[in-house]
């Protein structure tokens, strides 16, 4: 009897087990999902799945699939939207994730979306986390074989979802004709379990990709010792132009000097001034460092070569929140053995002056900073967050918690004030609240939390509006006081008037917030120019206005084939213009399936870029530098944020790019005269390449 007993018990938990089961998983009906007529797509029995699949070739009119919504969708029990996907492209697709809001118009503005990058030849899930439909994080977390994930967009209620679709990039024949296999799309409670190993391995023993030859793969040992010694002498003698200053400026213009660099306008441009008053225009890389890891968290079965992490290899390995290996950090070991750093540091600066480069520019390694010789600038590290975060990273800045964390900031400064090769710092990068133009405001009612920022509103709002009825006829609401609206929460506007009021006081909390940190900042470094924050858009006008507590606008600026317009800017801000992110990059005919923010179709147009970009944008008046992000590429499994783009001046073994060095050499060495209106720009007919999705 005991034995019947624990046998019904066995089988009652087994039927729970595989009702739970089946209750955490609820896909998405493929065969039902809308596809646009003009889509070619096809449902194909898959080698790579071993089982039927939609095949979608991306249209460039029109690439969305419309997944189906006709079923009950429990969104608090799921945390995950899967989508197994395959490609048998060149170059790496780009999925983006769209969720539409219920009662919003569907005028093909999602109300939130995620762009995620899937590589090529590998079978991938490809993971979204619900929890990010609350809008306060931009990047996904790595997760294997998938590449970076970027949300933007407004918090969303998962039950107020209406719709969801997946749009493919990019598109463009006959180079980018994306084509990608679905295998399923689904809801889940948890995260799938990872794919079998694949048949070939991914990466080879140099951090190469296996899946392509190219002109300069390097294919033995022998062969990349004897082209990095070769570039090691070719660089052995590199000085400035004699017509430079030891700083890099001009000795032509000279200007009233004070030790240490500076802004002037002529009265016809802006110009830097370096130390000894000559001059001076930025024309720098970005990350000059040693390193170029990437993650291999849960994809060691893609790496041809791992060696022992107790030999002399060891150094290329990290191990924290995330594995990641430096191939970048390899090859150099297997030239120059233990002293490979020491011969980095010696042959680095070498090649900067051998292309004119005059500036080691932002997230460069402090070594090369320090022993170089050339002038550099300070990336202030890491503004602690206020006890109340108020939107994504937007601090609780009237609270007085935030003028304390600002001063401690602004100390780091303090050891180089006195250093005359540091051209100046930035205050951060890309603050992540800047990404679109929200009203921050606004979003601080998103939820009841209470703050001292929310607190000064609604004493402004007191100040404002005689009395709460004049408050409750504007904001068509009915609270017995002002105070009442710190615990209400909106998900739309409540009124024209309300709009008006969050839009200014959104704009008081950036002032205060950039206010603050300038002040504390100019208290502990008098003599270095404030370079601002590197926003990666201006979405505002009041971005622009905010400029005026800078010393010079810095905007890491990703277009094509020439910078953004920035007269605007200088004149809003009153302030000079330092363009601190740009690049082009190339996903056909080298080592990296992705290009990078700004595409082109070969190498040799990858270098006329470089001129075409920065020669028209020295022509400007406003202008005073540019800055190439990046040194080096990118690992090929991706950074940290799963970026993996073919943006270096250097590939993954060390080895400069020939056509692009030249082109920046020419660039760099007719910057003066393009400036001064002596000589015209460079002019390119590009080949064309498909648009990417501003993100």
């Amino acid at each position: 009897m005991k034995k019947i007993t624990i046998l019904f018990l066995f089988l009652v938990s087994f039927a729970v087990m595989s009702n739970v089961n089946a209750q955490s998983r609820q896909d998405f009906d493929l065969q039902q999902a809308a596809v646009s007529s003009t889509i070619k797509h096809e449902t194909i029995r898959s080698d790579i799945f071993d089982k039927e699949v939609l095949l979608i070739q991306a249209d460039e009119k029109n690439s969305v699939l419309n997944l189906p919504m006709n079923k009950p969708i429990n969104w608090h029990k799921m945390k995950y939207l899967v989508c197994e996907v395959y490609h048998p492209n060149e170059h790496t697709a780009m999925l983006n994730l769209q969720f539409f809001r219920k009662g919003e118009p569907q005028n093909g503005h999602p109300w939130l979306r995620c762009y995620i990058t899937v590589l090529p030849k590998l079978k991938t899930q490809m993971i979204f986390p619900l929890s990010y439909l609350d809008a306060q994080e931009l990047y996904l977390p790595r997760y294997p074989r998938q590449l970076k994930g970027v949300c933007t967009g407004n918090r969303l209620d998962p039950e107020d979802i209406e719709s969801i679709s997946i749009d493919i990039f990019p598109h463009l024949s006959p180079k980018y004709v994306t084509k990608v296999e679905i295998a399923s799309v689904y809801l889940t409670d948890h995260l799938p379990d990872k794919y079998a190993a694949p048949s070939q391995k991914y990466v080879d023993e140099f951090g190469q990709w296996t899946m392509r030859e190219w002109p300069n793969k390097i294919h033995n040992e022998t062969e990349l010792k004897q082209k990095i010694l070769a570039v090691e002498k070719s660089v052995a003698k590199a000085e400035f132009p004699q017509t430079w200053s030891r700083y890099g400026g001009l000795k032509a213009l000279k200007f009233d000097a004070t030790g240490f660099f500076r802004v002037h306008h002529d009265g016809k441009r802006w110009w830097f001034v370096d130390p000894e008053g000559y001059a001076f225009l930025s024309s720098g890389i970005c990350c000059i460092t040693p390193s170029q890891s990437g993650v291999y968290t849960d994809m060691e079965d893609l790496l041809t070569w791992l060696p022992d992490p107790q030999g002399s290899y060891g150094s290329i390995y990290e191990n924290g929140h995330m594995k990641r290996i430096d191939y970048f950090k390899a090859n150099q070991i297997r030239v120059y053995g233990e002293k490979w750093l020491e011969k980095w540091e010696e042959t680095t600066p070498k090649m900067l002056k051998a292309w004119r480069f005059n500036t080691i520019a932002n997230w460069s390694d402090q070594n090369i900073q320090e022993k170089g010789g050339l002038p550099y600038l300070r990336h202030l590290h890491g503004l602690p967050n206020t006890s109340t975060m108020l939107y994504r990273d937007f601090h609780d800045v009237f609270s007085p918690e935030f003028r304390e964390i600002a001063r401690k900031y602004a100390s780091q400064l303090i050891p180089d004030k006195d250093n005359p090769l540091i051209i100046g710092y930035f205050l951060g990068n890309e603050p992540h609240w800047a990404f679109g133009d929200n009203d921050i405001a606004y979003e601080m009612f998103a939820t009841t939390q209470s703050s001292y920022t929310k607190i000064e509103f609604i004493s402004r709002l007191k100040k404002k509006y005689a009395n709460v009825d004049a408050f409750n006829i504007a904001w068509k609401l009915s609270l017995r006081s002002i105070d009442e609206l710190a615990m209400q929460t909106f998900k739309s506007y409540p009124s024209e008037k309300a709009e008006i009021d969050f839009h200014e006081f959104t704009t008081a909390m950036i002032e205060e917030w950039v206010s603050v940190q300038c002040e504390e900042t100019r208290k502990a470094d008098p003599n270095h120019l404030n370079l601002g924050t590197r926003y990666a858009f201006i979405s505002s006008e009041t971005m622009m206005k905010m400029g005026r507590y800078f010393d010079v606008f810095s905007l890491n600026a990703y277009t094509a084939p020439f910078p953004p317009s920035t007269e605007e800017l200088s004149k809003l801000s009153g302030k000079p213009i330092l363009i601190t992110e740009w690049h082009f990059g190339c996903s056909t005919d080298g080592g990296l399936p992705t290009s990078g923010l700004q595409t082109n179709v070969s190498q040799k147009e990858r270098a006329a870029a470089y001129r075409v970009f920065a020669e028209n944008g020295f022509a400007r008046p406003e202008i005073i530098g540019f800055h190439w992000f990046q040194w080096a590429d990118q690992n090929i499994l991706g950074r940290g944020d799963g970026e993996n783009f073919n943006i270096g001046f250097l590939d993954a073994c060390s080895l400069p790019y020939p056509e692009l060095t030249e082109a920046a050499r020419q660039t760099h060495e007719n910057m003066y005269d393009i400036a001064r209106g002596k000589k015209k720009p460079y002019i390119y007919k590009f080949s064309p390449v498909p648009s990417l999705p501003d993100i």
